[in-house]
Formats: C-alpha cells, structure tokens, sequence
C-alpha cells in the first residue's frame, strides 16, 4: 500500500528542516526525504554568521533542526528520490526504495559543490580544505592560503581571501584570469595575492592538517606551495532530472521561484540554495524554508476550503492568545 503525506519536503539541509518544522507545526503530516542530514552544513566545522548562535557547527545546527522537526511528529527517512509525477490523488514521489502520495511537495534538494577529485581530498575536508570562501575565509586572518577555481568564483574568492589572509596563491588554468574586468583589476593590485596560472592542482598533502598543495602548469613542472588553508571554488552542481518536467528552471539550473516560494507548478514550492535566491547562505535558506514551508501549507488548507494562516502559530495561555 503507498503510503500518503499531506505533504513531502525533499532535501535535509537548512532549507528541508526549516521547511518540515513549519509545516508539522500545523499538524499536518509531513514527510522529509533525504540522502544525508544537513547537506552542505556538513561541510562547516565553525559556524559564525548564523544569527544566535556563535561557533557552533554545521553538523550541530542539522541534528537541532532534525530535532525540532521530530519533535512536532514530522517524519523523516533516508532516500534518493528518483521522478516526481502527477496523479489522481495529488503527486506521485518515487524513491529507490517506494513510492509515496502527496498533495504537495516543498523542493529543497540543496547543492553539491564540484571537487577537484585528487587524493586525500575528502580526508582534508574541513581540515585546510574548503568549498565555502564566504563561510570560512574569516578562519584564516594571518595566515598564507590558495584558492583555485573558475570565472567569477575564483575571483570573489581571491579578494574575499586577500582581505584576511597574509598571502593567497590564485590558481587557475588559463593564461589569463577571466570574468569582471573590475574585479580583476582589483585582484592584479593586491600585493598579497600570487597568481599561479596555466596551472593545475596535482595533488594535496598533510598529517591531521592540510599542510601543502603541489601544482603543475602547462610544461608539466611541478611547485609545492606551503598553506594553512586551499579553497576550491570550481561552481557546484543541481541535481533536478527528478522533477524538471514540473518545474521552471532558469539558465543557471536553479529552480525558479516567486514570493513565498511558489514556482510554476501550483502545488510545489521550493526554498534553498537549489532556487534562484541571490544569496546562497544557511540562514537564508531557513527563512526560505520557512516561507515554502507555509505556502505548501496553505495550499492545502486551500484544497480543505480554508483561508490559510498569515502568523505560523498561536497558543493559548489562560484567557490570551499569543500569536508567533
């Protein structure tokens, strides 16, 4: 027998939890999906710019948000999920493991950052190796680091660096930088920063840290830079094969969303670094989450012949109500 949700939140990062914690706080059944819990969160050993909470850590606010979620008698199971298609009672969501029924669908599936693929990559994670500049340059005030990447990432990520670190190594395939002319100028001024190009990270090394990254250009000569710290801003990668025959998906692969995070189709909503939100941070994507979260809602409550809620919630304390 398929199993039916009122409605099913597919992705357990910031965007999903928030989502599923403002829906199961209405009491409606909620079903969360997920390959993982916290998706890029993981990727965040210090977490300094999420408001109310100072160095905590990605990993630390998912298992609290998952917490929270549970706690209103959301539900949650690890899967992949594989088509999302329409049906007679509502929307058919399949996994590789089932298949599920629901009135509506909140998109948080997050994105995946591309790697460099070498050794001891993921081994270094979070330990000197790094995919979010804007995350965790602060980490690195004084201290000598490298950042390879592409376009406009690798840029941003340059002077983003510069401002903190004592040294940073640009590492870059072309013969020339590409992107904003600005910003490159910018980027040529700064006395801290050594362009590396034509080359290419070979490999990286280090004990419990990352301690050296080895590159070769184009003759095939090989230089070993010591840094405390590499940061790879090589773009990331969408995965919405499952559901882009439903919804609007712009030139940059992300999915398109308007107020409250309504997107083309009327009974799916997305919220998170996979919508077409300029600024792609944790705190973002939990007021993102909240707003598909209560869309998703609302539309139900609409199917039911109700008006839906403005304010998320209300309770009763001797003769006053409190709205919050």
């Amino acid at each position: 027998m398929v199993q039916e949700y009122e409605v099913i939140v597919v992705g357990g990062g910031p965007a999903g939890l928030s989502a599923g914690i403002f829906i199961a706080r209405q009491k409606t059944s909620c079903l969360l999906i997920s390959k993982d819990l916290g998706g890029q969160m993981n990727l965040i050993p210090k977490l300094e710019n999420y408001p109310g909470m100072m160095m905590s850590s990605g990993p630390l606010l998912a298992k609290t948000l998952e917490s929270q979620f549970l706690a209103f008698n959301g539900e949650m199971i690890y899967d992949t999920v594989t088509m999302i298609e329409e049906a007679e009672e509502g929307m058919k969501v399949k996994t590789n493991r089932s298949e599920y029924i629901t009135k509506a669908i909140v998109l948080a599936p997050g994105k995946v950052p591309n790697s460099l693929g070498v050794e001891n990559e993921s081994t270094l994670s979070n330990k000197g190796v790094h995919y979010c500049t804007k995350c965790d340059a602060p980490f690195y005030q004084g201290r000598v680091t490298a950042t390879v990447g592409v376009g406009g990432y690798l840029l941003e990520s340059g002077i983003l660096l510069s401002r903190m670190a004592s040294k940073v190594y640009l590492i870059y395939k072309g013969g020339t930088l590409g992107g904003d002319k600005e910003m490159i100028a910018s980027i040529e001024k700064k006395e801290n920063v050594q362009l590396v190009p034509q080359s290419s990270v070979k490999s990286i090394s280090g004990t419990n840290n990352l301690q050296s990254v080895t590159v070769v250009d184009n003759s095939g000569k090989e230089t070993t830079l010591q840094v405390d710290g590499l940061f790879i801003e090589m773009g990331s990668k969408i995965n919405l094969d499952f559901v882009k025959h439903l919804v609007k998906i712009n030139s940059k692969g992300e999915i398109e969303i308007s107020e409250g995070g309504k997107t083309s189709h009327p009974a799916i909503f997305a919220a998170g670094d996979a919508t077409s939100i300029p600024y792609k941070q944790i705190v973002a994507a939990c007021a993102g989450g909240a707003n598909a979260g209560l869309s998703a809602f609302n539309y139900i409550e609409r199917l039911k012949g109700r008006p839906g809620i403005r304010a998320d919630w209300k309770k009763t304390i001797g003769d006053t109500v409190f709205h919050y």
